[in-house]
């Protein structure tokens, strides 16, 4: 038997044994990534199962004349899976339109709880450097005062001056809410973590993002029945009031895709990864 590749023996280390287990909250990057990876191949391996289920009767039938069963059995065996082949033709015609809608559900709490864990990191990282910052430019201006302090009265000076900047930035601390890529950009931008003027979000990955989020309300909270609440924050989205939530493979790839991109542009912005920012709707995972 042939050995798996190298990516499949990590992608199914990773099923094995999802990375969270190994670490806390704290590793949000990593918690973001494998999130979004776990609800993608949840989503995948259904896709792969579909299509072996459109040869159930075929391959029964196949393992019925093999085996030289009871013509009952036979009859009520092939029964059974021509039930099956017919079901997940009509789950493939419908381009699994439930189970590309839960994946992206998934994949916007991942955005969500990526960026709720990262402003707190981020500004504890932000008020050390501010106040480290101004200690040393307190040493440039006032050396001699600063010279006669014992490294414990400047360690003390350290910590209630970073307590005090800690409260004030606690007090501009928001967590996400709001529609497109505002509901992350605010609290990023309270850390210094926002888009900068000269790479903004492209308008249309914005609105991808405005429809998905509320798409992802409407099924979390009304059923899957878009209501005018939706409507008016996102009002690109093909919907009219009261109509079924249908998210078809084309829709996955672009909402999907604006989702990857957002995270992987955060990513960047942290110093630590590329950003598919000028290309993001290409973005999609293949075979999506």
């Amino acid at each position: 038997m042939a050995e798996p590749c190298e990516d499949s023996r990590s992608e199914l280390g990773r099923t094995r044994r999802d990375p969270r287990l190994g670490h806390g909250r704290a590793a949000v990057v990593a918690d973001w990534r494998s999130a979004m990876e776990s609800a993608e191949r949840v989503r995948r391996l259904a896709d792969w199962g579909l299509y072996v289920l459109q040869g159930a009767e075929d391959l029964e039938r196949v393992k019925l004349d093999a085996s030289n069963a009871d013509p009952d059995y036979a009859e009520r065996a092939l029964h059974a899976a021509r039930e099956r082949t017919a079901l997940a033709k009509a789950e493939s015609d419908n381009q699994m339109v439930e189970l590309n809608a839960t994946t992206l559900v998934a994949m916007v709490s991942a955005g969500d709880a990526f960026v709720e864990g990262l402003v707190p990191a981020a500004r504890e990282m932000l008020t050390r450097l501010l106040v480290q910052r101004a200690m040393d430019e307190a040493g440039h201006q006032q050396p001699e005062v600063v010279a006669q302090l014992s490294q414990e009265q400047l360690d003390r000076a350290r910590r209630v001056f970073e307590t005090s900047l800690a409260t004030k930035l606690e007090e501009v601390y928001a967590t996400p809410r709001g529609t497109g890529a505002k509901r992350w950009e605010e609290p990023l931008a309270k850390v210094r973590l926002g888009a900068s003027a000269s790479r903004p979000i492209p308008a249309d990955m914005d609105q991808a993002l405005a429809e998905v989020i509320q798409l992802r309300h409407v099924i979390a909270h009304r059923a899957g029945r878009v209501d005018a609440k939706a409507l008016k924050a996102a009002p690109s989205l093909p919907y009219v009031e009261g109509e079924l939530v249908r998210v078809d493979r084309a829709a996955y790839k672009r909402d999907s895709a604006g989702l990857w991109t957002y995270g992987e542009e955060i990513i960047h912005r942290l110093g630590l990864g590329p950003s598919a920012l000028d290309h993001w709707t290409m973005n999609y995972t293949l075979n999506a």
